[in-house]
């Protein structure tokens, strides 16, 4: 199955590696809200947040972010179009020349929405599918009715001329369905992302990893790790959490990344460069040192050459920066078994 990433541009890749190394903030995703208009089983945001912030804070922390030398932000909830205000914040950030990235579950998209978000001219628009049918969909999202809407939603994108890549995360319910539902997306003239793997929630109460498929149920359904899923683990350097990405919450609390629940600061308090370079707090400081030598459990590990380490989840799973993040040892177990044909 070809899949296709919502951040596929190699030279940004490129810029942003370059960008952490000098603590240059490139890429930040801004969970505009963390309300929903669905319920799906494995979503990991398990937090309400009552006091969002308004669209002229909003504007503040964009100018702030321009300052800072971010140049690609990502606009995320929960369901961004419950803010009936996020294509004034997504009008006024490309006004000021960031590139954009949408999330969006494309069940409140409207001819109008769909012309103005193709308006933005966004790197990515992603959505999200969970079967080939209304019934294996809304399984998931345990909405009647969200399966139509989504499809509709992706429909009139595509009319508008914007491409959305379609996430599907592979799933024990839709295992069965991931060829038709590759087709559908084909069909609707999107593209398609399968993956594997889940991830806990925000607080660390959830760990929803029984949908989770096992290794001899993807073998049946025919998935095999491509390239782009065995990670370079070479490098000495972790990921940019905390040097070149970072996210900022619905209430304007820092973080190192959307994963990655450690707080470094408000917004409603201070500067996002007294956060970030003037008084950066000892846990931004530490995760800024670390290196893979510092991860005391992988050290021994056979397969860590297949493991997609996130230090947010390892956080969450192990309450430490430098932890083993079980879900990601499972994860790259499989990999390997896959790749070595030993199941």
């Amino acid at each position: 199955m070809k899949t296709s990433s919502i951040t596929d541009r190699p030279l940004l890749h490129e810029v942003m590696s370059k960008s952490a190394g000098l603590n240059i903030p490139l890429q930040v995703a801004l969970e505009l809200t963390y309300r929903c208009n669905l319920r799906c089983a494995h979503c990991y945001i398990d937090i309400t947040e009552k006091d969002e912030l308004s669209f002229d804070e909003w504007r503040k922390i964009l100018d702030q972010l321009k300052a800072a030398g971010t140049l690609y932000l990502l606009l995320t909830g929960g369901e961004i179009s419950v803010r009936r205000d996020f294509l004034d914040i997504a009008a006024y950030a490309r006004q000021n020349g960031f590139f954009l990235a949408l999330l969006t579950n494309c069940t409140m998209i409207t001819p109008s929405i769909a012309r103005a978000i193709a308006g933005l001219k966004p790197l990515a628009v992603g959505t999200s599918l969970y079967g080939a049918s209304a019934a294996s969909h809304e399984l998931v999202t345990k909405i009647p009715g969200s399966f139509h809407k989504t499809i509709e939603g992706i429909k009139l994108l595509v009319s508008a001329g914007v491409t959305p890549t379609v996430q599907v995360t592979s799933m024990k319910s839709n295992l069965d369905e991931l060829p038709q539902i590759e087709k559908l997306v084909a069909g609707l003239g999107a593209r398609v992302d399968i993956t594997t793997g889940m991830a806990p929630s925000k607080t660390g109460a959830a760990f929803p990893f029984e949908y989770e498929p096992d290794c001899h149920e993807l073998i049946e359904c025919g998935w095999q790790p491509d390239a782009s899923s065995i990670p370079d683990n070479d490098r000495p350097q972790l990921c940019k959490a905390g040097k070149g990405i970072c996210s900022v919450s619905p209430v304007g609390d820092v973080f190192p990344c959307i994963m990655f629940p450690m707080k470094l600061g408000s917004l409603k308090n201070s500067k996002f460069d007294e956060i970030w370079s003037l008084e950066p707090c000892a846990e931004l400081r530490y995760l800024r040192l670390m290196r893979r030598s510092d991860l005391f459990a992988c050290k021994t590990c056979t397969v860590k050459d297949y493991c997609q380490r996130c230090t947010g989840s390892a956080y969450l799973e192990s309450g430490r920066t430098d932890g083993p993040s079980p879900s990601a040892c499972r994860q790259a177990q499989i990999r390997w078994r896959l790749k070595n044909k030993e199941v």
